[in-house]
C-alpha cells in the first residue's frame, strides 16, 4: 500500500508540474455544479500476514468494483485556480473471501458509503471549448451498514462485525477533460484517485462521466 501512495502522489506531482509549464489560463467565470455517475475501483487490501484466528480469520480484502454517483461544486478563484467540493455516494460489492488457515470461503458485502472531498483546481485551456482540469484535495470516507451473517463454503455460520471505524480520512487527486457545449453546460470525461486511510489502507481509483451546469 505504500507503493500505491506512492504512485499517486507522483502522479499528482506530475500533473501539477505540466501545469505550471504552461500559460496561465483565464479565470472561471462562472460557479460550476455537477452531476456525475462513474465505477468505484477498489485494489486489493490485506494480507494473509494479517490472519488472526477468531479476530481477522479473513484478511485479504480482493479488488472489487462497484457503481457510484456524486455532485461537485466548482467555485472560480484567483487567475487559473478553483476551489471546490465533492460528495460520492458509493454502492456495495460482492467479495469472496477466504480464511487461509482452512481455506473456508464466503461471500459477503463490503459496506456502501460516502466520500467528501475538498480539492483546488487548476484549470488548462487547450481549445476554445476544450478544457482541462487537475486538481489535489483532500477528505474523508464514512463507511455504511452493520454486522452481517454469512454460512460459509464449510456450512459455519460467520458473523462479520461493521467497521470498527466507519470515518477515515482520505487523500485525492485527478484529471479531467472538460467539453462545453454551451455557455451553460458541458461534459467532463474524469479520473479520480483516492488514497483511504483505512486500516489496512486502500488505493480507490474512479473514472466517471460528468454532465456540467454554469450559473
Amino acid at each position: 500500500m505504500k507503493r500505491n501512495a506512492c504512485i499517486v502522489m507522483a502522479l499528482a506531482a506530475i500533473l501539477l508540474a505540466a501545469a505550471a509549464d504552461l500559460a496561465a489560463a483565464p479565470s472561471a467565470r462562472k460557479t460550476q455544479f455537477t452531476l456525475r455517475a462513474g465505477l468505484n475501483l477498489f485494489q486489493a487490501s490485506g494480507g494473509e500476514g494479517d490472519y488472526v484466528a477468531g479476530a481477522n480469520d479473513f484478511p485479504v480484502t480482493p479488488a472489487h468494483q462497484a457503481p457510484a454517483a456524486g455532485i461537485g461544486l466548482t467555485f472560480a478563484g484567483k487567475g487559473s485556480l478553483a476551489f471546490g467540493l465533492d460528495v460520492q455516494y458509493g454502492l456495495a460489492a460482492t467479495v469472496d473471501l477466504r480464511d487461509p488457515s482452512d481455506g473456508e470461503n464466503i461471500q459477503a458485502e463490503t459496506p456502501a458509503g460516502f466520500l467528501a472531498v475538498l480539492r483546488l483546481t487548476r484549470f488548462i485551456p487547450l481549445s476554445q471549448s476544450l478544457r482541462l482540469a487537475v486538481f489535489l484535495g483532500g477528505g474523508g470516507e464514512f463507511r455504511m451498514g452493520g454486522d452481517q451473517e454469512f454460512v460459509s463454503s464449510l456450512g459455519n455460520r460467520i458473523v462479520l462485525e461493521a467497521p470498527e471505524k466507519p470515518f477515515s480520512p482520505l487523500a485525492a487527486a485527478g484529471a479531467a477533460l472538460q467539453v462545453q457545449l454551451s455557455p451553460a453546460m458541458g461534459l467532463a470525461l474524469e479520473l479520480r484517485g483516492a488514497y483511504l486511510f483505512r486500516d489496512p489502507a486502500v488505493l480507490l481509483v474512479t473514472p466517471s462521466l460528468g454532465l456540467v451546469l454554469g450559473f
